[in-house]
């Protein structure tokens, strides 16, 4: 078996407006929990969080004491959610590679960005990934940590961290992209999901609210006891996602995007009738 690792932790923030941290945060901690004991792998969910970063930067250091004592260690946020409990990690392992990422293809297809034009933008998310304990990936996130310019000190976070810090260095030196390996199948958008997919990512936060909120309790709950007994999750991924991610208030003072922002239409999202 390999020497494996799996990191998830789930901060939830002293001011919030959605539901992501505090019921899908939540959901993913037991998600991967049942996950780690199905395959062996080492659970790690308990995550010092430093003073004056964003709670996302706490991954890379996570990451490296994680390094120490295994051969790879998957990341995963605790916005996605393993849909497929019975896909092995080492699936996607490669000793060839130091970090094994998410295809952007058929995202990139779908906004109409070539390939390469859009690898040169993204090279990398972060959401989900694996990274092989090599010098080079060691250094790779020592060097993003220390690009303190991407840590911001807003009171809701607002989506500039660790990323970007990481896709900053592959800007710098596009040569090391020769060390990522992308794969198909490890993590997914909930509207390109295919049955066989590892992991479905719930990204983003503060959409506009859409959704009346006894709607998206019976759809939250749907979805939890679905977990809890891990069974297979239900088929409204977009509506779950929106219930996860938009304002519980309709006036919210913070809005970060409508349907069309998240690859979505208005209908994908629409209240049942």
């Amino acid at each position: 078996m390999l020497d494996l690792a799996v990191i998830t932790f789930n901060d939830v923030p002293s001011i919030s407006h959605t539901y992501k941290y505090q019921r899908l945060g939540r959901m993913a901690l037991e998600n991967r929990r049942r996950y780690c004991e199905r395959h062996g792998y080492r659970f790690i969910c308990d995550v010092p969080i430093a003073a004056g970063r964003p709670a996302c930067w706490a991954k890379i250091p996570a990451l490296l004491e994680a390094l120490d004592t295994h051969a790879w260690v998957l990341w995963a946020d605790s916005d996605t959610l393993v849909f497929n409990l019975a896909c092995p990690v080492e699936r996607f392992c490669d000793p060839g590679y130091d970090l094994v990422v998410q295809s952007h293809e058929a995202f990139f297809r779908y906004v109409g960005i070539p390939l390469e034009q859009g690898l040169a933008r993204m090279p990398i998310n972060t959401g989900v990934f694996l990274v092989q304990a090599t010098a080079w990936s060691r250094q790779f996130l020592r060097d993003a940590y220390a690009q303190t310019q991407y840590v911001t000190h807003t009171d809701v976070w607002d989506g500039i961290g660790e990323q970007e810090a990481m896709i900053a260095l592959l800007r710098q030196n596009p040569d090391d992209r020769r060390r990522i390996k992308y794969v198909e199948g490890l993590q997914n958008h909930p509207r390109f999901y295919r049955e066989g997919d590892l992991f479905v990512h719930f990204y983003g936060n503060h959409a506009v609210h859409r959704i009346p909120l006894v709607e998206c309790e019976e759809i939250l709950h749907r979805w939890k006891s679905a977990n809890d007994s891990g069974a297979s999750f239900p088929s409204d991924l977009a509506r779950f996602h929106w219930c996860c991610i938009q304002n519980t208030r309709p006036d919210s003072p913070v809005v970060r995007g409508d349907p069309a922002h998240y690859l979505y239409s208005a209908e994908d999202i629409a209240p049942a009738h």
